[in-house]
């Protein structure tokens, strides 16, 4: 009995911990366009409206551009500049406040047998629009992903994992938050796709970490040079 006991309580300190988080629920609907220049070189646009669940409905918007490059079969680079809208809580008030972010990446691909497997390095700048030297942000972000690529089945399972560490890649002082994924990318035709995503966003070495539970889907058209 004592056994059962003991084995108890880490289940209903983790309910406890759970309760002690702000937990926010969220909508990130995006659409995106890909356009491909050449065979290994695609320009890219989208834009994402972000609602939630706490508070003021709206929370974020953005748009984005920027440049892909098939490096060879499994490595592709690439960069890219977004524009966003947040609001923000300024003593009483709420305003909007424009940020500019921008991205340089590097994705590598690998295919065994019905699995693919996804590593993505990513550095980000993100600061005030109109005072660049005014809350800069630096990040750099490592993604792990893994599908599933099922026969017959157009929505292959997608997983994935992504960290986030601030000013450099030391995981032990700067590691502040993670985001993991989970669910599919639909293709439609040749030419678009529809992606559907559950994700799960906590921040971490703060006392009262923030939890987001996210629906996020992207609606994406590509084009092909004639």
């Amino acid at each position: 009995m004592k056994i059962k006991a003991s084995l108890l309580i880490p289940f209903f300190s983790f309910f406890t911990l759970v309760g002690q988080n702000e937990e926010i629920y969220e909508n990130w609907s995006s659409l995106g366009i890909d356009y491909s220049i050449t065979k290994n070189i695609n320009i890219y646009g989208s834009g994402q409206l972000r609602i939630q669940s706490v508070g003021d409905i709206y929370n974020q918007s953005f748009y984005e551009i920027g440049l892909k490059i098939k490096i060879n079969e499994f490595i592709q680079s690439g960069f890219g500049y977004r524009g966003l809208d947040q609001l923000q809580d300024v003593g009483n008030n709420q305003l909007h406040k424009k940020f500019n972010r921008y991205h340089v990446f590097l994705t590598g691909t690998y295919n065994f047998k019905k699995y693919n497997f996804l590593l993505r390095l990513q550095f980000q700048q993100k600061n005030r629009a109109g005072n660049p030297d005014l809350n800069t942000m630096d990040y750099f972000r490592t993604k792990f992903e893994l599908t599933r690529d099922i026969i017959d089945w157009k929505a292959d399972p997608i997983i994935g994992i992504e960290f986030f560490t601030k000013e450099n890649l030391n995981f032990n002082e700067n590691f502040k938050k993670y985001r993991f994924s989970v669910g599919t990318k639909l293709n439609l035709n040749e030419l678009n796709s529809l992606s559907i995503n559950y994700v799960f966003q906590k921040e971490v070495k703060v006392d009262s970490p923030i939890l987001q539970h996210i629906l996020s889907l992207n609606y994406n058209f590509s084009f092909k040079r004639i």
